[in-house]
């Protein structure tokens, strides 16, 4: 049953989307880049000078509290809701009440605000979509925060309000705040969010779909304390001047020596992530709450006596402000086949995200996949520019969620990693064939401990989309439109709906070819066969993005004689759009055609005709 509806998600993936509350956040994970504060590795970072005061001033027997759950009753619920719309949501007006200088959405030079919000209509009416559960029509911004947050999944961005309300006619907030996800944007000093702090609330939730999912949580939470005192980095709004509080943007460690190893699995796991990102001081309030998701499968009969036994003093305040001085960041597939030999790129990042050109570090990899293969220690040179590529270098075995880390060897401090997911074997040799006008038939290389494949397929460059699935190695499409051309991949599936990589294209022509196959030694090449092959190759063309190829003699007729540059300008067509496509290249017969000299054979034309189809 969960691999038909991943199926059926695939298929719909092209119909509108209809905006939701909740659930798994279907952008890259975790969000933000690699690099931002919210994910950064502070396990081995030095312990600020303030630390034993700052935990006095909260009270070092204070238990943490998870700040989430899911309903509450009466309307009402635990935590942060968080609704998830496309691109194609529209944008709404937010006037704002207390902050609109430093909000988004805003004109300073006119005073007035624009369209910008993608705020859905459900919000307005439906119970758990507004922090606090009661609808958005219902004022309650005396006595709650009201935050509204909305991720974009089609352009990875993050929209959140603070203290909302639907007046009958437009939305009103008392401030707002844009997040691009997709790059490292810090307000501007003295501004402030929907969060006192500045920073964004979402990627700091601990979220169900992490706790519950197969791989580790990679960023710190958003913690509470009663006062503050001014904002250090990554923070940029100050809410409290008392000398004995904590900043807003410290950051607290669950120190290396807690033993948390009596605790749930689940949260061993969010424990972890204490230990290795930390919490955040993002806002006022009671000390030591945790913030999350309103979700209602929580079972806070679990999260309470857990979070609680936790205490304040079982925590350190890393040095206020700190960032490292380099930071790692490993790009690679999200997901791949076990057993796959993937090519990654290490990047080493200045605080201030720009490339480290000058470092010239040693690194060393580790895994948590104990079967893996990955690469040698190594040195940057001053050549590498901060940038070194491992071509091939990694190949991971071990089904299901692994992480890489990459630390150097002598400042640990300096570190990066990446999640991975392993799922079966890629499949190997994809064939694609046009069988019929109307249909095209593939054949794979079948993948180990695979329980389905997913086929996927483009006329258009870049849209590829799920046309169905397979228990077995190969697929018929029948849905295929005459005269067309096509490029198909697959990819593997286990019992657990992990995912392979993409196989290698294949490309397939609806266009069926006369005298088919040829034979060398008695067929006479004809101006159908070539009329076809212009035919099908600018319909590759077409399928790569690229124009219609123009032809000596446009219309062939049986009069015409066949000569090599009709044979070449055919080569000449079909050689980049196989390259725009990700095709190999074709090792064609006598590759220099030497025009009046050369005869023209049906090994010439059947190279074409396998380059189409």
């Amino acid at each position: 049953m969960r691999r038909l509806l991943f199926a059926l998600l695939l298929l719909s993936a092209a119909t509108a989307f209809a905006a939701t509350e909740g659930g798994a956040i279907p952008v890259p994970l975790p969000l933000f880049p690699a690099n931002n504060w919210w994910n950064v590795d502070v396990s081995a970072a030095p312990v600020d000078g303030s630390s034993g005061s700052f935990i006095t001033f909260i009270g070092g027997t204070t238990g943490l509290h998870p700040d989430f759950g899911g309903d509450a009753g009466g309307g009402d619920v635990y935590g942060f809701p968080f609704v998830i719309v496309d691109g194609s949501q529209p944008k709404k007006t937010v006037t704002f009440t207390d902050y609109g200088d430093q909000s988004d959405g805003y004109d300073p030079g006119t005073g007035t605000s624009f369209p910008f919000y993608p705020v859905p209509d459900e919000a307005i009416t439906l119970n758990g979509w507004v922090e606090g559960g009661q609808p958005g029509n219902v004022d309650l911004r005396a006595d709650q925060d009201r935050h509204l947050l909305i991720v974009d999944r089609t352009n990875n961005t993050l929209y959140e309000l603070y203290n909302v309300w639907y007046n009958g006619t437009n939305w009103e907030a008392g401030s707002g705040a844009f997040f691009d996800m997709n790059v490292n944007g810090r307000r501007p000093d003295g501004w402030t969010s929907a969060d006192a702090a500045g920073l964004a609330i979402l990627p700091g939730l601990v979220r169900y779909d992490e706790v519950f999912g197969p791989a580790e949580i990679r960023h710190a939470f958003r913690v509470t304390v009663e006062d503050t005192n001014g904002y250090v980095f990554p923070a940029s709004h100050d809410a409290g001047s008392n000398s004995s509080a904590p900043p807003m943007g410290a950051r607290m460690r669950l120190r290396a020596s807690k033993d948390i190893s009596g605790f749930a699995p689940e949260i061993q796991k969010i424990f972890r992530a204490f230990k290795k990102y930390g919490l955040i001081v993002a806002d006022n309030g009671s000390n030591m709450y945790i913030s999350g998701t309103y979700d209602t499968r929580w079972d806070n009969d679990v999260l309470n006596p857990a979070f609680s036994a936790l205490k304040a003093s079982d925590f350190e305040f890393v040095q206020l402000g700190w960032t490292p001085p380099v930071s790692l960041v490993l790009t690679m597939p999200d997901e791949v086949g076990a057993g796959d030999a993937v090519t990654a790129t290490l990047t080493a990042y200045t605080p201030a995200s720009t490339v480290a050109t000058g470092y010239t570090g040693t690194v060393h990899f580790t895994s948590t996949d104990g079967a893996a293969t990955l690469p040698m220690n190594y040195t940057f040179t001053a050549g590498d520019a901060g940038v070194h590529t491992f071509p091939a270098g990694v190949i991971l075995r071990t089904a299901g969620s692994q992480v890489i880390t990459v630390t150097d060897t002598v400042t640990p401090t300096i570190t990066g990693s990446k999640g991975v997911t392993v799922g079966p074997p890629t499949p190997l040799n994809l064939a694609a064939t046009g069988s019929s006008p109307t249909q095209v038939s593939l054949t794979w290389l079948g993948s180990g401990a695979a329980t389905q494949y997913e086929i996927l397929r483009a006329s258009t460059p870049g849209a590829f989309a799920t046309i169905g699935t397979s228990a077995v190695a190969s697929y018929s499409d029948t849905t295929a439109a005459a005269g067309v051309s096509y490029v198909y991949q697959v990819r593997a599936l286990d019992a657990a709906s992990r995912r392979s990589q993409l196989s290698a294209p294949d490309v397939a022509t609806t266009i069926l070819f006369t005298d088919d196959p040829l034979v060398a030694a008695s067929t006479r090449i004809k101006a159908a066969h070539l009329t076809q092959l212009r035919q099908a190759v600018n319909a590759v063309r077409a399928c790569a993005g690229l124009p219609a190829a123009p032809f000596t003699d446009p219309a062939l007729s049986p009069s015409v004689k066949m000569k090599a540059v009709h044979i070449q300008e055919l080569r000449n067509a079909l050689t980049p759009a196989r390259t725009a496509l990700g095709l190999p290249a074709i090792a064609f017969t006598d590759p220099s055609l030497t025009p009046g000299s050369t005869r023209i054979k049906a090994a010439h034309v059947q190279d074409l005709r396998t380059g189409v189809r």
